[in-house]
């Protein structure tokens, strides 16, 4: 029994150092150093556990039982702090538990002092009767039951309830993981809870350092088989989260497998109800995309009456061999963008002066209306104007006089013109009119209105009201086979008539 209780401490020494350089070597992340530093205590725990075996004095076991509590008393500790790491903290934030350290501390203190007070050993003594060999009794003390055992389960129950906690929240993909991390906590604390309520196989000997070598076998084990201390899919998954763009994770057949919070904002649609939904039904605004080759989409959804721009972009998940499983889509936020773009258009395509659309916008709407028009079969009609006698008015009242009185023409078309018609400046006092789905017979009608309108105003400022506006019209119909140029330049001709034949009149081509 001595022969082979030694045997499997050395060994279990040995598998214990073997992970210790293979963390380091495999990681060099907080989680992969704190695993490590966890697996060194339980070295230290294991290296004086066959020093104290091997020592035949009783002197001699105390001495190499106080070193292992060197390692022991910061176990519980680092498994605390690994078990945070790996459910998402950061290095940084477990400097606000640092202060616990202070009880371990405390306890490396009471053990080196013990011959002084006795509170953590009473009267340690030498087992021979009814053991393989000869084995320390440590009669442990007040300390020891009251401070020092507490502390550790204590630490130990905390980090199986953060562990159990994350397990049963996290992605199925995921929780392999917390399990092992469970297992490998659960299996040597339940050991050494036998061993302080004295129930082992051997009396007053504590098994549980052994167990702490294969628990770190099994962490070994998911690192090589699933980059356990690289994180990655748990930082991966911390990252998401914490974005303010929304993830949409689907299957090879479009089933959900996975929502972050923020797509959750974004649709109102909870991760808990819709996994393992078809994801076509759950966010018919994705349906477009998902159904289709497009890499890249705009769509906007509407909160509240609000309306918010979203660009969908897709990503395939792909295993070995290019073998896509799933795809990844994520909406990006860009209300205030297209906001932005649309401010920036309009300022783009409006004259500054008259507030009305310029020569660039209509080239734009032209060329669409034409298109429509042309596809539909439906009526369009252009009226372009030329304000009479302008020259006169700006040698007359300055060019802020005749910059009212382009104003003022704008005005009194926009009073009169429908909502889905479109007015232009066209050049300095000439103006382009498109009528949507507007015969000529119509434009004419409407071009007669304006004409009056403005034959009829008067100018509110005392210096202008002496202003008398007359404006000359050509109108022509959309023909087939018309472009935009063709199509003004009739209607310059229809203009140019008006203008010889003495102006402030409606000429039709």
């Amino acid at each position: 029994m001595y022969n082979l209780v030694v045997s499997l401490l050395i060994f279990s020494g040995i598998l214990t150092l073997f992970l210790i350089i293979t963390a380091l070597r495999k990681s060099k992340s907080s989680i992969g150093i704190v695993f490590a530093v966890f697996m060194f205590c339980a070295l230290i725990w294991n290296v004086g556990f066959v020093a104290e075996i091997i020592s035949i004095s009783l002197k001699g076991k105390i001495f190499w039982a106080n070193i292992q509590f060197f390692g022991i008393v910061f176990l519980p500790l680092t498994w605390l702090a690994l078990s945070l790491l790996t459910t998402g903290k950061t290095f940084q934030s477990l400097k606000s538990i640092a202060w616990i350290a202070i009880i371990p501390i405390l306890t490396i203190v009471m053990i080196w002092t013990n011959p002084y007070h006795h509170l953590f050993r009473g009267t340690p003594s030498l087992l021979t009767s009814d053991v393989p060999f000869p084995i320390l009794h440590n009669d442990y003390g007040f300390y020891f039951y009251a401070i020092h055992a507490p502390y550790g389960y204590i630490m130990f129950c905390t980090a199986l309830f953060i562990l159990i906690k994350f397990y049963l929240k996290a992605p199925t993909i995921y929780r392999r993981q917390s399990l092992i991390l469970i297992l490998s906590v659960a299996i040597p604390l339940m050991v050494d809870l036998l061993y302080v309520i004295d129930v082992t196989p051997i009396p007053y000997f504590n098994f549980t350092c052994i167990f702490f070598s294969l628990s770190g076998l099994l962490l070994n084990f998911s690192i090589e088989n699933n980059y356990f201390l690289d994180i990655r899919p748990l930082a991966f998954e911390i990252a998401i989260n914490a974005m303010d763009i929304g993830v949409v994770v689907i299957d090879s057949s479009s089933r959900i497998t996975y929502l972050n919070p923020a797509i959750e904002k974004i649709t109102g649609i909870s991760n808990d109800q819709n996994i393992g939904k078809e994801a076509c039904k759950i966010f018919p605004d994705l349906e477009p995309i998902i159904q289709s080759d497009l890499k890249k989409k705009e769509i906007s959804i509407y909160q509240d009456d609000l309306e918010f721009n979203y660009e969908i972009q897709r990503s395939p998940i792909q295993q070995n061999r290019n073998k896509v499983v799933g795809e990844i889509i994520t909406l990006h936020d860009i209300t205030e963008k297209t906001k932005l773009l649309k401010i920036t258009e309009k300022i783009a395509l409006t004259d500054t002066l008259t507030n009305a659309l310029n020569r660039r916008a209509l080239i734009i709407q032209g060329e669409q209306e034409i298109e429509r028009s042309t596809r539909y079969q439906r009526a369009l009609s252009i009226i372009l104007i030329d304000v009479d006698n302008f020259k006169n008015i700006n040698d007359t009242y300055g060019h802020l006089g005749g910059d009212r009185v382009l104003k003022e023409i704008v005005f009194s078309i926009q009073k009169i013109i429908r909502k889905n018609d479109f007015v232009f400046r066209y050049g300095g006092d000439e103006f382009v009119i498109l009528l949507v789905e507007t015969s000529i017979e119509q434009a004419y009608e409407t071009a007669e209105r304006i004409r009056n309108d403005l034959s009829q105003l008067t100018l509110n400022e005392e210096h202008l009201n002496a202003i008398k506006i007359t404006i000359s019209l050509g109108i022509t119909e959309l023909l087939a086979n018309d472009t935009l140029d063709s199509f003004i330049q009739r209607a310059d001709q229809a203009l140019y008539q008006s203008k010889s034949a003495g102006k402030n009149q409606t000429i039709i081509y």
